[in-house]
């Protein structure tokens, strides 16, 4: 598996992060880093309804909408990344439950389980000294989600890394992440 390196994970997550605190998606200072977790784990089930259904992307339409989703997955992780201003370790394994042999429904499980030992990092990062010692646990477990994602990528045979390119832009231009179409009464929140 061809896993970008360290520099390019770690220039996006930047990239990322000051692009949505530019456009307001970190506005509020209280916001929960454990709901913008839990949005991964949306995107992880858009991307199971996606394999169900055999759907193809609404925003993306070339796209199928599984391979777009777990973009939007990785696009969330970095967001935190960035914003957490962690590392990524070029080092890290995907979660066990990520190999191409096990079913697509376990792949997805897998990141998941992986998100969930990301925030358990998190909260152990916040809650605990010395920092340094679990700052270091907070980036292998970023890193671990990060691989997970590339990992059932690529044994799905999709070309992440443009989707996440193209996402990039189309979410540039969208009217429901433009600040003003948030702040409607149903507007998207977070």
């Amino acid at each position: 598996m061809n896993v970008k390196s360290a520099h390019y994970w770690d220039s996006l997550a930047k990239t990322i992060h000051t692009n949505n605190v530019l456009v307001g998606w970190w506005d509020d200072p209280d916001e929960c880093i454990f709901q913008k977790l839990q949005m991964g784990s949306t995107e992880v089930a858009e991307a199971t309804e996606g394999a169900r259904k055999n759907l193809m992307d609404t925003h993306l339409v070339h796209r199928v909408m599984e391979e777009v989703e777990y973009a939007d997955t990785m696009i969330r992780v970095l967001d935190l990344g960035g914003r957490l201003n962690i590392m990524f370790d070029e080092d890290a394994e995907p979660h066990r439950w990520c190999l191409p042999t096990n079913t697509v429904g376990h792949q997805q499980l897998g990141i998941n389980a992986a998100i969930i030992e990301f925030a358990e990092a998190y909260e152990e990062w916040v809650l605990y000294s010395p920092k340094h010692i679990y700052l270091l646990f907070l980036e292998s477990t970023y890193s671990k989600l990060i691989v997970s994602i590339a990992k059932v990528c690529n044994n799905r045979g999709f070309a992440l890394y443009n989707a996440i390119e193209e996402k990039l832009v189309y979410n540039a231009n969208r009217a429901d992440h433009k600040r003003e179409n948030r702040e409607k009464e149903n507007g998207k929140k977070f």
